[in-house]
């Protein structure tokens, strides 16, 4: 209940801040969900709806009133007023506000719309003072004054609008599941009542409404409602029904005075990028234009659910209007069709009426065609994109400039500013509420410079400009805010019109502008001053405003004051200050900073920052070298000798100065200024300490300049060792003089110090010794470099400057490269001819040296190029072919430049080289440049052309072992020589490696068969259980990955494995029959693999390969014995599954005896098998799309509401007592008053001895002792007990766990994996029961969805075929022994059935079969009528009567049985549609019995269930309906020619088999998805889950038992084969629906598959096995994987949830134990106490605790007052 104390402000939190900057005004309303927002622009008041309660605020957001609208007693399927005993469903449901509407007469507001979503949404007026105070409202509505959607998630828009004086209110509402049918998506309504129509307020009683056929299928979701001139239009999404069925975006219109909805015309919005669903919309304006901003989402695949990605887009009103008028006007006068006869306006919504050719009728005149749809979209491009979703979209406009605001889900508030050109830039973003969205009422205040935020839990109220809170120019104009700009001459950002001078130019700057930077200082001159002078400061201004001639501008240096300034148009002057008004200068420096503002007034206008440097400071700062630090100082000082200053002037008093080094003014020293030479002296400072030295000054002759001299002092001494570096004569020869070395020609020659050398000193070197010469070759051009080296090779460059010769041509040294005596390099000169020799040094013009190699000057051709072509990116490996192409190269590097690329591969008669990238496609030379030579091949050219692209390549798998063949197609492809595939992989970790670090391992294959077109690569190798890092293909320069081609990666799997054929008894050669089949098991074989891949040899002839599974290989063996490949007498089978190869050797022996017959029969079996294989694959997926579409449907139903769950005491009833009726559930204690009181004395006292452990145990296993006490008294006593004992679960629970303690005891002794296996004792049944309780609400919040999709989902495809009322067969099922085989002409057939919705008959098109049953029919139609109600809340089809109805007065009654049933011999056919020859299309109406007009006399009722006419039976008449039953049709003379083909099919009933594959393929996704949710690693498993294994594990480490598989047996019993199979056959446990046999056959075969999925036993499958084993054979074993990681991660995760558990059972106990009826299941358990009275007496005597605790004497007592038994008491 929600209420208010009068301290209502605890529950509402309200924040305005006192800050000059306004920061948001918000008031948290803590109550509940908020959900409108309604603002009376008139007052300012705010209005806000939220679920059962109204809020009235004041501008400011202060709570001024409130009212309550709920909760209030009622439910969606009944209708207002709730009679608790009509409706017992009824509960206290929340109201959620659906509209709130201000009603204004004469444009003044009189009080306030509000709708809600109880009693099927209708409406009251509420006072605009007080909103508790209620001024009208309807105490028993009627069905016209349901307005709003009853259900919250369902939305509902509205405008109110004045026609001729009458207040009107157009709604639009969503479609709704529940309540009551034909409520049409848009109606208009009074909102005051009318006399003479006596018609209610908010009745649409004789006004327009838009009528709908199937309004499920449109699903229209409403958005928003605003009138505009003369207009009101809708923007809302639906399904496009005449289109792709996708969901679209619509806008509609109606005329505002078209009171019959005449003018209705709707067209679709597309906004491009896939945005396809509106989520919010507004109408503003766009540069002086109405315009409709529309936030869109991209939508989730073909559902109405949004995705995160959404955007903006915005239409023009005018546009949008042609586009409405132009379809009117082709559906008027063009039958909806344009020139070129195309439809481009047709009439919707399954209404009866078509596009005419007309004259021109007024909008929305009499008669003409409604409503109409254009199939041509407006179309718009986005203006923003934003993730997440944008829920809210408003506008505003400012200086003609449009702002719009989008609120998103995070509960954000984004600021857009939209240009001219359409396109939105995003300035700011506030956050309203981080933990809601915001709402999509976002409403702007009167004055539109504030907007209301609403989101689930407050109310804000922003500023939308924040101006003021920007304090200077680049703050104003950086945030961008279209809003601000900044005010020049009043130095502060305002709006536009708050700037006084803004009309002017440069006034007013703008960040949007073209002119958008702040005004700014520029060409200052001087820009850096000395303190010690005061001077004329010059700058120039941009953009400068003009000032009225009586106003002036000033400058003013830091916080002096100001001093005019003079304007010269842009150029402003301004007077330095004086320097004793100069701040000093900071401690350690010589310079200070000042501002220079230019103000006007007291504004600052521009600033900018001014130095004044002081020169005088420069020298006090350097003491020891004052004249230094001055001349060299970045500021202009010079220094005065005589005086010793430095100063800033260019003169000094004593006429001395040195000038800044920094400075040009011609000579540094005047020397008629300079003293005499005595007055100098040269300061040397050598380690700290100073030397003076005299100093003496010449001057120059040739310069004129004076230099200074110092008197020398020898102060460094230098050490050298001859021997280091110098290694020969000249080396030695060639260091300086002054350290005296010498050649010493000893025995051992070296180079000295002269005093150490006795033996003589060489005064000439040895002559030049070459060694080395590279390259031996160069081109007659020369050019290139040759090295020598050598010794001796001279002293210095001189030396052999002239001296190097190359086989007589001279080669000119390079002085750079030189090295003294070892190394000289030179560049080839040219020769005339092609000639050898050898390399000749002169050192000194004298001394020769002659290398031993000889040089060769050769002439390189080129021939030609391989390959001529390649691709733009390059990369092309291109082999240039010729002769001594090996010309200038050396050996250790060979390199030549080819067309700008270094060549890696020469050899002399061809070179390889790679090409680079090139810009644009064409022929080109190649060139190769040898040194100086160029050869230029001109006789071929290499091409360039488009690179290659891949369009597809498949298969996208591949195994581990590599070698698939992966088809490419593409364009372009052979311009590349070598195309590869690449796959670049990371190694499996080894134990020994497992630390390091992991480089990648890359692999190629070469791909063959290149066309331009098409390629096939081969998959490269991978190492097993490698991680795949990157697949692509590689082709030169380009590299493709796989990724890009299809969006999907390249997989690698497990290599397969094949078994030996005669594993059991190797060496047995194998007897095979002529006719059959080879059968190969194996493991994995299609993870990558298809059947055309496999090549199978037996022998030297082919094994034709027929089938391929993932665990079996089928292969039909040639028709005669093949030979032997080897020296053996038998052949051996070959498989080869590409390259990936696998070996089978078998021994084959043919049979002598060979059936040639039954060789042909066989083949004909395959051929009519493969094409049904075909025929299948095409049918499911045929299916499967039908199935997805009536899916959808169903998915707007589910999701909680939608979904007919039993409510919990139904349930457990189901669950505890299936089948039986009249269960203790539903029963109330049968006692005679009298007796009343006493028994329930004595009950109390019997619950009280349950409590006691000690007591039921005994009671329990004294029970299981006796031999009468059967399995059904187990599970039924059981039962009674979890009945009693429900508000105690704790208790329960440990008394399970003992009892199965016990039975643990037994099993162990016995065979373990037996345990829990069936119901046999109490406890198991106890079990689950104790399930069943645990897992309800997992089973409503995540399994129940997807069950309830299986079951929809089989009983759609079951009823789309004939199904045979009296076998039960279904020509759609999984169960073979169910399986219609027989083929049966039957056709769709839609009905128009007649449907009574209040005072309304409305036509439902229903579709059946004309092979249907009356009773068929009636069931189906029933079925569409009340889909999504629960099945108990529907009519009996045996209590009504279908009647067709033809013309006027043509009604007739149909039934399954009349007198114009067809008798043949001893055979009655139940009656059909077809029997009836009813058409397509025909009208019918479902009647209650009694109404039933007299049609064909009647003998038999209809909808009685098979068997049937029990009369007619007994008269030896047998009823048929599709095929007779057990027994062979009658065959009529006509179709006797037709024998053999029956006695064909019936020779091979499975052909029929591949309909139980097309059905198993249509429900795979369905089936899935429900034991993926049973399954889930997702999500924690059920508490109960994880605490019964635990216990089970603990149990079995308890006893001993290691065998994982005993375990996994046990945890299997307990709860899939328990609880989920049991739910899985029986839906009906849960929903409240009809299980017919047909559906439930289908369920039996997916609850074995369950079964089968749970096992720990391999999933083999043979010919003889069961065809259901067969159907799901591929999907076991991935299933299995599914269980087995779902146990596994319970026993991994961390236990010790037995505390969570125990809270868990305390409210379970307390939530559902009223439920439970626990005296009449006290009174039931004490029927057996009375049976086995002696029996437990006698136990719980024989117990010494029992005796201590009386237990005996206390069961004695209960019974003499229960039954007045007479005790021993």
């Amino acid at each position: 209940m929600f209420t208010f104390s009068p301290s209502i402000l605890n529950s509402l939190s309200s924040c305005m801040l006192l800050f000059n900057l306004s920061p948001p005004t918000f008031i948290t309303l803590n109550g509940s969900r908020l959900n409108h927002l309604l603002l009376d622009t008139h007052s300012g008041h705010v209005y806000v709806g939220a679920v059962n309660v109204l809020y009235h605020l004041s501008p400011d957001l202060q709570l001024l009133s409130w009212g309550k609208t709920g909760p209030k007693l009622d439910s969606p399927d009944c209708l207002p007023p709730i009679d608790p005993t009509d409706c017992t469903q009824a509960e206290t449901t929340d109201n959620t506000n659906k509209l709130l509407l201000l009603e204004e007469v004469k444009e003044k507001p009189v009080s306030l719309i509000v709708c809600g979503t109880v009693l099927q949404g209708i409406c009251e007026k509420r006072s605009l003072e007080n909103v508790s105070q209620v001024l009208y409202k309807t105490d028993n509505p009627v069905d016209t004054q349901y307005v709003a959607a009853n259900d919250p998630r369902v939305s509902t828009v509205g405008v109110v609008v004045e026609q001729k004086d009458v207040m009107l209110m157009l709604v639009g509402r969503g479609y709704t599941s529940k309540g009551p049918g034909g409520i049409p998506p848009i109606t208009m309504r009074r909102l005051t009542p009318v006399a003479r129509h006596s018609a209610p307020a908010f009745s649409h009683e004789e006004l327009g409404k838009l009528v709908v056929g199937s309004y499920s299928e449109y699903n229209n979701h409403f958005v928003k409602a605003f009138p505009h001139n003369h207009y009101v239009y809708f923007v809302f999404s639906r399904r496009d029904v005449w289109g792709k069925r996708e969901y679209r975006t619509y806008v509609s219109r109606l005329c505002a005075g078209d009171p019959n909805f005449y003018s209705y015309v709707e067209v679709p919005l597309f906004c491009g990028g896939g945005y396809n669903l509106a989520q919010a919309a507004v109408l503003g304006y766009h540069r002086d234009q109405p315009t409709l901003f529309v936030a869109m989402a991209m939508g989730q695949a073909s559902t109405p659910t949004p995705t995160d990605r959404s955007a903006l887009c915005v239409y023009k009103v005018e546009e949008l209007d042609k586009a409405l008028h132009g379809a009117q006007l082709l559906c008027y006068t063009q039958e909806g069709k344009d020139a070129n006869n195309m439809e481009k306006a047709y009439i919707e919504y399954e209404v009866s009426s078509n596009c005419l050719k007309l004259p021109q009728y007024p909008c929305g005149g009499e008669h003409t065609p409604s409503p109409i749809a254009s199939a041509i979209a407006l179309e718009a491009t986005p203006t923003f994109t934003w993730n997440p979703l944008i829920t809210a979209v408003t506008t505003a406009t400012e200086v003609g400039h449009t702002i719009v605001l989008l609120g998103d889900k995070n509960g954000r508030l984004h600021k857009v500013f939209l240009h001219a050109n359409g396109t939105g830039t995003k300035y700011d973003t506030v956050e309203v509420d981080a933990e809601s969205p915001i709402n999509a009422d976002l409403l702007l205040d009167s004055t539109k410079q504030n907007v209301y935020v609403l989101t689930e839990r407050k109310v804000t109220k922003l500023h939308i400009a924040q101006c003021e809170k920007h304090l200077d120019c680049h703050s104003c104009l950086s945030n961008r805010d279209p809003y601000c700009g900044w005010c020049l001459l009043e130095g502060r950002c305002t709006r536009k019109m708050d700037c006084t001078r803004h009309a002017q130019p440069h006034h007013w700057i703008w960040s949007y502008s073209r002119e958008r930077q702040c005004v700014s200082i520029e060409s200052l001159q001087p820009s850096i001053l000395s303190r010690e002078e005061q001077t004329q400061v010059s700058f120039t201004v941009l953009q400068l405003p003009v000032l009225s001639k009586d106003e002036s501008l000033s400058c003013a240096f830091g916080s002096l004051a100001a001093q005019p300034a003079v304007v010269m148009e842009n150029r402003i002057t301004c007077q330095s200050p004086a320097p004793e008004q100069l701040p000093p200068s900071p401690p350690g420096n010589d310079h200070v900073s000042v501002r220079m503002a230019l103000k006007f007034g007291d504004v600052i206008i521009s600033h900018t920052n001014i130095t004044f440097y002081d020169c005088k400071a420069v020298g006090r700062l350097n003491a020891t070298s004052p004249c230094m630090a001055c001349v060299s100082s970045m500021w202009p000082c010079h220094w005065c000798v005589k005086d010793e200053l430095c100063t800033h002037d260019k003169s000094c008093p004593r006429q001395h100065i040195i000038y800044n080094s920094r400075v040009s003014v011609g000579p540094l020293i005047s020397p008629r200024a300079l003293p005499s030479p005595d007055h100098y002296a040269c300061v040397l400072v050598i380690e700290g300490q100073e030397l003076r030295l005299p100093a003496t000054l010449d001057r120059s002759k040739e310069t004129g300049t004076h230099v200074f001299k110092c008197a020398t002092h020898q102060v460094i001494l230098i050490l050298y060792d001859c021997s280091v570096g110098q290694s020969d004569c000249s080396q030695c020869r060639a260091v300086a003089a002054n350290y005296g070395c010498v050649w010493c020609a000893d025995e051992t020659p070296g180079c000295v110090y002269n005093q150490s050398c006795t033996s003589g000193t060489t005064d000439t070197c040895p002559a030049p010794v070459v060694t080395e010469v590279e390259p031996l070759t160069g081109p007659l051009e020369g050019g290139i470099l040759l090295t020598i080296q050598g010794s001796n090779l001279g002293q210095s460059f001189q030396d052999i400057q002239a001296g190097v010769t190359v086989a007589g041509v001279t080669c000119t040294p390079l002085p750079e490269a030189y090295r003294i005596s070892t190394s000289i390099v030179c560049e080839l000169q040219a020769c005339a001819n092609v000639i050898a020799g050898p390399v000749v040094v002169t050192v000194g013009g004298s001394e020769k040296g002659e290398s031993q190699q000889t040089f060769s000057y050769q002439n390189p051709q080129l021939s030609r190029i391989v390959p001529e072509k390649g691709p733009l990116a390059g990369g092309t490996m291109l082999t240039v072919h010729g002769s001594q192409l090996l010309t200038g190269q050396r050996t250790e590097q060979r390199s030549d430049q080819i067309t700008g690329l270094q060549a890696f591969l020469v050899s002399d008669t061809w070179l390889i080289c790679r090409t680079s990238h090139s810009n644009q496609t064409g022929r080109v030379p190649v060139k190769v440049v040898f040194g100086k030579a160029e050869r230029i091949l001109e006789s071929v050219l290499f091409s360039y052309m488009e690179d290659p692209v891949i369009t597809d390549a498949t298969p996208m798998e591949s195994f581990y072992g590599g070698g698939r063949l992966i088809y490419v197609t593409g364009q372009n492809l052979n311009v590349v020589q070598q195309p590869k595939m690449s796959v670049s992989y990371e190694p499996r970790e080894r134990s020994e490696v497992r630390r390091r670090r992991h480089t990648n391992v890359s692999i190629q294959e070469l791909c063959t068969n290149v066309t331009s077109e098409r390629m096939i690569c081969k998959s490269p190798l991978v190492e097993p259980k490698s991680r795949i890092v990157r697949v692509w293909f590689e082709m030169d320069n380009v590299h493709i990955d796989f990724p890009s081609i299809k969006n999907k990666t390249f997989t690698y799997h497990p290599n397969p494995d094949l078994f030996q054929l005669n594993s059991e008894s190797r060496g047995t050669p194998i007897r095979f029959k002529p006719g059959g089949v080879l059968a190969v098991e194996g493991k994995g074989l299609t993870l990558a693999m298809r059947k055309e891949e496999v090549v199978a040899r037996l022998g030297d002839k082919e094994c034709d390969v027929k089938t391929l599974d993932n665990t079996h290989l089928y292969c039909e063996p040639p028709e005669e014995q093949p030979l032997a490949l080897d020296d053996s007498d038998l052949p051996t089978l070959k498989v080869s599954l590409y390259p990936v190869s696998s070996l089978v050797v078998t021994w084959l022996r043919s049979n002598p005896v060979f059936s040639k017959q039954a060789l042909r029969d066989y083949k004909k079996v395959l051929v009519q098998l493969e094409t049904l294989e075909i025929n299948v694959g095409d049918q499911c997926r045929k299916e499967f799309t039908d199935l997805m579409t009536e899916m959808m449907d169903l998915s707007s139903d589910v999701g909680g509401p939608g979904i007919p769950f039993l409510d919990y005491r139904t349930y457990a009833e189901r669950v505890f007592f299936p089948g039986q009726k009249g269960a203790p559930l539903s029963q109330n204690l049968d006692l005679p008053d009298s007796r009343r009181q006493t028994v329930e004395q004595g009950l109390g006292q019997l619950n009280n001895l349950l409590n006691n452990r000690l007591f039921l145990i005994r009671f329990i296993h004294t029970l299981e002792a006796q031999q009468s006490f059967s399995q059904r008294d187990r599970g039924y006593v059981a039962s009674l007990l979890t009945m009693a004992l429900h508000d105690k679960l704790e208790y329960f629970t440990d008394v399970m766990k003992t009892l199965l303690g016990d039975l643990m005891e037994q099993y162990v002794a016995k065979n373990p994996k037996l345990m829990l296996r069936r119901t046999e004792t109490v406890v198991e049944k106890m079990l689950t029961n104790w399930m069943s309780i645990c897992l309800y609400s997992f089973l409503k919040e995540v399994a129940g969805e997807p069950l309830y999709k299986l079951y929809r989902a089989i009983k759609y495809q079951v009823d789309k075929g004939p199904v045979d009322v009296v076998t039960g067969k279904a020509k759609r099922t999984l169960n073979d022994s169910h399986l219609l085989r027989e083929d049966i002409d039957y056709c769709s057939v839609t009905l128009t059935v007649l449907v009574k919705s209040g005072v309304e008959v409305q036509p439902c098109p229903v579709k059946v079969l004309d092979s249907d049953t009356i009773t068929q029919v009636k069931d189906k139609i029933l079925d569409q009528i009340y889909k999504g109600a629960p099945y108990s809340q529907r009519p009996a089809a045996d209590s009504l009567d279908l009647e067709w109805r033809s013309g006027q007065a043509g009604h007739l009654t149909l039934s399954d049985d009349d007198v114009t049933a067809i008798v043949q011999g001893r055979w009655k056919r139940i009656n059909t549609l077809q029997h009836y020859k009813v058409p397509d299309g025909a009208t019918v109406a479902l009647i209650p019995r009694s109404q039933s007009s007299l049609g064909v006399n009647q003998f038999y009722q209809t909808g009685e269930k098979t068997p049937m006419l029990e009369g007619e039976e007994e008269e030896g008449l047998r009823l048929w309906h599709l095929v007779k039953p057990s027994e062979d049709p009658e065959i009529p003379k006509h179709r006797k020619s037709s024998m053999r083909e029956r006695e064909r099919a019936k020779a091979i009933p499975e052909i029929y088999l591949t309909r139980l594959l097309s059905m198993k393929g249509t429900l795979q996704k369905f089936v899935d998805d429900v034991f993926v949710a049973i399954l889930s690693r997702k999500r924690p498993p059920p508490i109960a889950v994880r605490f019964f294994f635990d216990f089970l594990d603990d149990m079995a480490e308890k006893h001993g038992i290691d065998d994982p598989e005993t375990v996994h047996i046990w945890k299997t019993n307990s709860l899939p084969l328990r609880f989920w199979v049991n739910i899985l056959k029986n839906p009906q446990f849960v929903f409240d629906v009809q299980v017919t046999d047909s559906v439930d056959a289908v369920l039996s075969v997916i609850a074995q598959t369950f079964i089968d999925s749970c096992t720990t036993s391999e999933h083999k499958v043979g010919r003889d096995s069961p065809v259901n084993k067969l159907l799901y054979a591929r999907e076991i074993p991935r299933y299995k994987q599914l269980v087995e990681r779902y146990y596994s991660d319970i026993h991994n995760a961390v236990s010790g949830c037995y505390q969570e558990m125990n809270s868990t059972l305390t409210e379970l106990s307390g939530s559902f134990a009223s439920e439970m009826n626990s005296l009449v299941a006290l009174h039931e358990l004490y029927k057996y106490i009375n049976k086995y009275y002696d029996q437990i007496i006698m136990s719980l005597e024989e117990d010494a605790a029992g005796q201590k605790m009386q237990l005996a004497y206390r069961l004695q007592q209960v019974a003499a007052l229960v039954e007045n038994k007479v005790t021993d008491l």
